[in-house]
């Protein structure tokens, strides 16, 4: 019996079938590409035979979310988020594509390139990690806004020299009227790549998703998915579920 037990509890997470039945991944709220983003996902985990469902949560605090527990995962972030929070587990594959536009009152575009006695002042987005990073990277002031449209307004009445906008993928708010009195300057601040996070608890799903992630891409079903949500008013929506009530036990 004693060797028994031994071979239950050593047997590898993917051949005793642990995947849960369900999993609770932490989304940002109002980010254009998280309604195909989701649906990637939502495929992927099909595949492995789990369904996704998502809650919608701050930048921050979606990544707090899903590094304690509360969630299962964060739907993308850079892969400095890692290195921030312990608990995370990255699925090595590039999920999404993107880069760091700065923004600007018409007819400062040379506004960056000027001596300047004191920092320039650049809104970012709270806990969009990239342009948070980057801020910091030029010298330059953050002055952090819970949604695009407070970064917009801050830039708008003066308040900011700069805004920092993630574009993705084609998607974001750039595209949107309410940009359109701004000018976007021509060169990308940075580019980066984005990953899914999961809860370190879901080690074996993280890495049995990139083969799964890659079969899609290479099939061009990924594809399909962001030309199917490009142009959308709201982008689509994302199948929601409460926020689980789940006690768990981590090791930071």
């Amino acid at each position: 019996m004693a060797w028994i037990l031994i071979a239950f509890f050593f047997t590898p997470v993917s051949l005793a079938g642990e995947y849960p039945e369900e999993i609770q991944i932490a989304v940002i709220s109002d980010v254009p590409i998280t309604a195909a983003a989701a649906h990637i996902l939502q495929l992927a985990y099909q595949r492995l035979g789990v369904r996704m469902t998502t809650v919608h949560s701050p930048a921050r605090r979606a990544l707090m979310m899903a590094d304690t527990g509360l969630v299962d995962g964060g739907m993308f972030r850079t892969s400095h988020a890692a290195n921030i929070y312990p608990n995370l587990v990255q699925v090595e594959h590039v999920l999404l594509k993107g880069e760091l536009r700065a923004v600007v009152l018409p007819g400062n575009g040379h506004v960056l390139n000027m001596p300047s006695t004191k920092p320039r002042k650049v809104a970012v987005r709270r806990g969009v990690i990239i342009a948070e990073r980057m801020a910091t990277e030029l010298g330059m002031e953050p002055v952090s806004a819970n949604t695009y449209e407070q970064a917009r307004q801050l830039l708008k009445y003066g308040r900011v020299d700069v805004a920092f906008i993630s574009h993705i993928e084609d998607f974001g708010p750039l595209a949107l009227k309410d940009w359109q009195e701004f000018e976007i300057l021509p060169e990308p601040v940075t580019r980066f790549n984005l990953y899914h996070f999961l809860n370190q608890r879901h080690e074996a799903l993280a890495k049995a998703l990139p083969n799964v992630l890659r079969q899609i891409e290479e099939e061009g079903t990924k594809k399909r998915i962001l030309d199917s949500f490009r142009g959308r008013p709201n982008e689509g929506s994302v199948e929601r579920s409460p926020l689980k009530k789940q006690q768990t036990h981590l090791q930071a």
